[in-house]
């Protein structure tokens, strides 16, 4: 018998008395939870005032053994090809409970799974090689694979299953790991009575009124939702845009829906660069980033912007799928610019301590549970109803040494009792990773909460690095801004935007996530400079209403998208590298001198715009002459940019045109030497310069009709060539008639 196929039924075995125990206290719990959630991404404002309390010095440390039902649910074996919520899922759907399944669903729908006719969204980690198989496995389970992405030497499936269906699917050999579905996090803050408006902070009026409105440029903006976009259009948004929709389950029409998100971005990139196309993509996993991604690239975008992350999926080391993804777009001419997140006083980073060896961290030298507080050793007293998600990941990517289990505690008064817990597997097995995530609703009365990290094995005296991320929730008592990014934002191709205030002094926002990066594997240290550059924040948009203006660095990206689209329409030609070395060498700088982790090179400037030479033409009085008849052209020279340039013309005569006289420039005489007139002179805006010459016809050798084009061509001192001509006699062109 293949050892293979026998190490999962021995986990559910070594697992099944206590998931059975539990199983009812669990659903329980979720419909609880339930009854008293809010939509899960709805943020909690930083301007909210929360009660406090004084905790005692006993709760700072883990004096005694955790109370509640979950306190010892992740001491013993674990399944190791299920993480910890799949693994009650499908332990208690295939239990012999009564309603075992719909128990199963509450567990689910607990555990903020996508639902949809008791089969959940999965993601299933695979050999290179084994997607026919797996998938045919999935299909005869009645399930459906929906999508799927390479994942390093491994391959990821986006599934949806059957709950009874997860765990002999986890038991087949050719499958490593089964997760949930890795969704998005929004980068939006909430702020109040907040009114601004960041177009000048960026010199966007002069460029725009140079001509550069992204005209000929396409932008692709993918996010969560473009909830009312449909309103918007020929106002707040072009008249048209392109749409699709990569969530699973979902109709093209729900682009319009989930939230106003995207669409308040797609309306900052149109306010930027007005006449640039606009593409709508709505997605929820990273899976769907992936088809997202190379549907924009099919469409010739030339900039994606992204106001999302995820957390837990790679090291923060600025590789993995992300990092390889933003290289492909990169690779096929498109600039990618995404949000730095803000999560800098949400985040937690250090080694792994624990001086009174109880296995439980310390996030301080004397301090176990990193409750929710100021900062000022008080706790926040928080009301049922808030949702909070905790991610941690640690620097054990590339060789696992430790196991770790991450739980939520609530003070009850006297002591912490264990209210969620996350006890994912880190055994070795391939498609693990080094991670926790708890979800959870808080409920009862106002209470003090905190997590606690536990050693569920390993050494205690690895330096092993933690990344703690609480995300749209309360500050934790203890944080560390360095190394804030969410997943996304390392990747190195990426263009990477902090938020700065829209208003003078352009102040740097407290909550933009800081770099550097993580170091190699998710180490502390040696990791690459982020973000890159900041823009505005707190703007208003139609889709929030301008009581609620648009904050966070998700209103930031679009700014920098935008302008991205004016350089791109400045300099067809340019490179994503080129275009953003053109952003970040003009940025102003903003906090300490040069370079920094908060704001990248500075904030968004794009200076005064370029030579637009378009304006400028050629033309005659007569556009009809005979032979021997004198023909005067008149070149018109235009600069509506906002810079002053050199400009050089270039107009060789056609032989059946001969000069007479001598041509004058703004009145000017001015020789040439040959039947080649060239001009070069300094080209001003709103300074144009006239050219005059007067030239007989000839009739052409041989004869023949006479029609003459004149051409010449412009070029700039950035080396822009322009294209100016006229026709003499243009041929005429008669379409027989035609009778029925």
């Amino acid at each position: 018998m293949n050892p293979a196929r026998l190490h999962f039924p021995l986990s559910i075995l070594l697992l099944w008395a206590v998931i059975c125990a539990l199983s009812a206290v669990f659903c329980a719990a979720a419909v609880l939870n339930a009854a008293a959630a809010s939509h899960p991404d709805a943020p909690i404002g930083q301007d909210t005032v929360y009660p406090t309390e004084r905790l005692p010095p006993a709760a700072f440390e883990l004096t005694a053994p955790l109370t509640g039902t979950l306190a010892t649910a992740s001491r013993g074996a674990k399944a190791s090809r299920l993480d910890a919520v799949l693994a009650e899922i499908a332990f208690t759907a295939q239990s012999r409970q009564t309603d075992s399944l719909a128990l199963a669903e509450s567990l689910a729908r607990r555990g903020d799974l996508r639902l949809v006719d008791r089969r959940v969204q999965v993601q299933v980690t695979i050999p290179a090689d084994a997607r026919g198989p797996v998938t045919a496995a999935v299909e005869q389970a009645g399930g459906t694979v929906t999508g799927g992405m390479a994942d390093g030497t491994s391959h990821l499936l986006q599934a949806w299953l059957p709950l009874d269906a997860l765990a002999p699917l986890a038991a087949r050999p050719d499958v490593y790991y089964l997760r949930r579905a890795a969704g998005l996090s929004l980068f939006a803050e909430t702020q109040e009575n907040i009114h601004s408006e960041a177009l000048p902070a960026l010199n966007g009026p002069a460029w725009q009124a140079s001509g550069r409105t992204g005209e000929g440029v396409r932008v692709g903006v993918i996010d969560g939702g473009f909830s009312g976009y449909r309103a918007l259009l020929g106002s707040e948004l072009p008249g048209q845009v392109d749409t699709a929709n990569f969530v699973d389950e979902e109709s093209a029409e729900a682009v319009d829906g989930t939230t106003h998100h995207g669409a308040a971005v797609a309306e900052i990139v149109h306010d930027i660069a007005p006449d640039a196309r606009l593409f709508l993509a709505k997605i929820d996993t990273n899976v769907d980033l992936h088809e997202a991604a190379a549907w924009l690239i099919q469409q010739g975008v030339d900039v994606i912007v992204t106001s999302i992350g995820w957390y837990n999926l790679t090291p923060g080391d600025g590789t993995g799928s992300f990092a390889d993804l933003v290289k492909t777009a990169q690779d096929a001419g498109v600039l990618w610019v995404t949000a730095a997140g803000n999560d800098r006083e949400r985040h937690w980073g250090g080694l792994y301590a624990d001086p009174d060896n109880d296995r439980y961290h310390n996030f301080s030298p004397t301090q176990e549970v990193n409750f929710f507080g100021p900062g000022n050793g008080n706790t926040y007293l928080i009301p049922s109803g808030l949702a909070v998600n905790i991610h941690v990941r640690w620097d054990d990517w590339l060789t696992v040494r430790a196991d770790y289990d991450l739980y939520l505690l609530r003070w009850t008064g006297n002591a912490w009792e264990t209210v969620a817990s996350s006890s994912n597997p880190q055994s070795g097995q391939a498609g693990q990773t080094p991670t926790e995530t708890i979800r959870f609703v808080t409920n009862g009365p106002p209470a003090a909460y905190g997590f606690v990290l536990y050693q569920h094995s390993g050494s205690p005296t690895q330096p092993i690095n933690f990344e703690v991320f609480v995300p749209r929730f309360l500050r934790p008592s203890l944080t560390v801004a360095a190394r804030s990014l969410p997943n996304l934002a390392d990747a190195p191709d990426a263009l990477t935007v902090a938020a700065v205030n829209a208003f003078n002094p352009y102040a740097h926002q407290s909550y933009s996530s800081e770099g550097p990066t993580n170091g190699p594997g998710g180490r502390a240290s040696g990791g690459q400079a982020k973000p890159d550059l900041a823009a505005y924040t707190n703007v208003a948009t139609a889709s929030y209403g301008a009581l609620d203006p648009f904050s966070g660095t998700s209103a930031a990206a679009p700014h920098v998208a935008g302008a991205a689209a004016l350089v791109k329409q400045a300099y067809p030609q340019a490179s994503p590298a080129e275009i953003r070395a053109f952003l970040q060498g003009r940025a102003l700088d903003v906090g300490a001198a040069g370079r920094d982790t908060q704001t990248g090179v500075g904030r968004l400037w794009l200076g005064t715009p370029p030579a637009n030479l378009v304006g400028s033409s050629m033309g005659v009085a007569a556009p009809r002459l005979s032979p021997g008849a004198p023909v005067t052209y008149t070149i018109r020279l235009v600069n509506s940019g906002g810079v002053t340039v050199t400009g050089r013309l270039v107009n060789p005569l056609p032989a059946t045109l001969v000069l007479t006289g001598t041509p004058t420039v703004d009145g000017v005489a001015y020789k040439i030497g040959s039947d080649v007139l060239e001009w070069r002179g300094s080209l001003g805006p709103a300074r144009p310069v006239t050219i005059v010459y007067t030239a007989t016809l000839q009739s052409p050798k041989g004869g023949g009709p006479l029609r003459v084009v004149n051409g010449a061509r412009l070029t700039d001192n950035e080396g822009r060539v322009y294209g100016l001509g006229v026709a003499l006699n243009p041929l005429r062109v008669y379409l027989p008639a035609v009778v029925r």
